[in-house]
């Protein structure tokens, strides 16, 4: 048996915790989450050998299709969490944000408009007739945990790569997608793992090697899927400069975000691609057929942190259908087959000068 420590630190708030929404670590949480990085590494169009792959990797419920039996496995990695993390209750005040909460436009204004664009769900709201609306309680940044993985090597390196893709390429918690629970990696032992985890050189390239590292960790699939997100043919686009802290970073790919979905926001069916449901100014929801209310936003918005200690965005387009074959989305009456062309010109603007 091997044992992996990582000592890891959140540079962006984090959202996770259990039912009550109290911010916590949860295993299980993480698991969940090296489960689904994991996938998307894998880019396995045969869903069956998929699913039986998994469980032989993380634990689950095992099938056997010929003798119609059941069977659970326990996963054969040990996952441990522990961290004397810091937390928080108003993010707006305990961050220094610089943003109010405008009650007739159902907005935040002033000068962190981006952050509060990408949060607003999480961020308390203090309205003119006094009431007010507690925020959701967060892991600070700059907290800081250590993971412990043991096992097997032939298990334990899907899990190297699976960690290191949940790093650098996602986030942690609630508003995972939008630049929430974003991590970085202080320290960790053995560093003779396949794959780098600490930043060298020119970040863009770095990022690139190693993500290929990953892929060959999980032996990823030869052959093109799009059945599920994945990481197949992913698009993403770094920043054209640093940044001296994370809220620089995120309120500056928060305003381009913003503006792009504001001057587009007629477009209701284009839109509805960035994730559902999506309400309008009508109070009407876009939707999709066959009762699918919610869809994850294939484009994911994250800070990573450099070498030399600066902050930069990143947005990726993860690959693979939005919605399933046949199905449209609904609004007021109408359907239209999904598109991803305002993606794609989102992707044009932000390429403007931008790293690949």
């Amino acid at each position: 048996m091997k044992r992996l420590t990582f000592e890891l630190e959140f540079i962006t708030p984090a959202f996770i915790g259990g039912a009550n929404q109290q911010a916590e670590l949860r295993p299980a949480s993480f698991v969940g989450l090296l489960r689904w990085w994991w996938r998307a590494l894998k880019g396995e169009c045969n869903i069956e050998n998929l699913r039986a792959e998994e469980v032989e990797i993380f634990g689950g419920i095992a099938r056997n299709p010929k003798k119609e039996e059941i069977k659970k496995m326990a996963s054969p990695v040990y996952l441990r969490i522990e961290g004397d993390v810091r937390k928080g209750e108003d993010l707006i005040k305990e961050c220094g944000l610089s943003l109010i909460f405008d009650e007739k436009k159902h907005a935040f204004v002033g000068p962190h408009i981006g952050v509060g664009y990408l949060y607003y769900f999480m961020l308390p709201k203090k309205k003119r007739n006094g009431q007010e609306e507690k925020g959701r309680e967060f892991i600070k940044p700059g907290s800081r945990l250590e993971l412990t993985l043991i096992g097997k090597d032939e298990f334990l390196k899907h899990y190297i790569a699976s960690l290191w893709a949940l790093v650098f390429l996602g986030g942690v918690g609630a508003r995972s997608r939008r630049g929430g629970g974003n991590l970085t990696v202080i320290d960790y032992n053995p560093k003779d793992l396949g794959i780098s985890f600490i930043p060298t050189g020119y970040f863009d390239e770095w990022l690139v090697e190693n993500l290929k590292r990953a892929k060959d960790l999980v032996g990823s699939s030869k052959t093109p899927c799009n059945e599920y997100s994945n990481l197949k043919n992913v698009k993403l686009v770094l920043s054209p400069r640093e940044f001296n802290n994370w809220i620089e970073a995120l309120n500056d790919i928060g305003n381009r975000f913003m503006n792009f979905r504001v001057k587009n926001r007629q477009k209701v069916f284009d839109t509805a691609v960035f994730g559902l449901p999506v309400r309008h100014s009508n109070g009407k929801f876009v939707e999709a057929e066959r009762s699918i209310r919610r869809r994850s936003s294939p484009v994911v918005i994250k800070v990573v942190k450099t070498p030399k200690g600066k902050y930069l965005w990143m947005v990726l387009w993860l690959w693979g259908k939005f919605l399933p074959d046949g199905v449209k989305l609904s609004f007021m009456g109408k359907t239209q087959e999904p598109s991803f062309k305002l993606i794609e010109e989102f992707f044009q603007e932000l390429e403007g000068g931008a790293k690949k």
